[in-house]
């Protein structure tokens, strides 16, 4: 899984994760050491790029939660703790706003648009306009 930060202006960075396959239990962890690590460095967003994603599992939606809550400020469930870390996603959706995916294929927004994300979470068609919209 890639990262790049990038510097938007003196006062904002932005994070972008690369993450490859299949977003699901196998690697959702490296997902958020991953947001941990560009908001360690100073990142004030973060955009995860699902481009290169075929997938994503409930615990890649978990790994996504948890992402959107870290960039908050506020601390992610625990990934061990199963249904409880699901049933966050329906409860604490406020914070959503400051994570954006960009260009998820057909599967993964079908996904998406399953889970309490579809209203929550913003999707951008590609990195430009996300950027773009942070940018506003």
């Amino acid at each position: 899984m890639g990262i790049t930060i990038i510097h938007q202006s003196p006062n904002s960075w932005t994070a972008i994760l690369h993450p490859t396959g299949v977003l699901d239990r196998s690697n959702y962890q490296d997902l958020l050491t991953q947001a941990m690590v560009a908001c360690d460095v100073g990142a004030r967003y973060v955009i995860v790029d699902l481009t290169d994603v075929e997938r994503v599992s409930t615990a890649g939606l978990v790994g996504l939660h948890a992402v959107a809550m870290l960039t908050r400020g506020a601390v992610p469930p625990d990934p061990e703790s199963g249904w409880a870390a699901i049933r966050a996603l329906a409860e604490c959706h406020h914070h959503l706003r400051r994570l954006a995916v960009v260009n998820p294929r057909p599967q993964v927004r079908q996904t998406l648009a399953s889970t309490p994300f579809n209203d929550f979470l913003t999707i951008h068609a590609d990195l430009d306009t996300a950027l773009a919209a942070l940018a506003a």
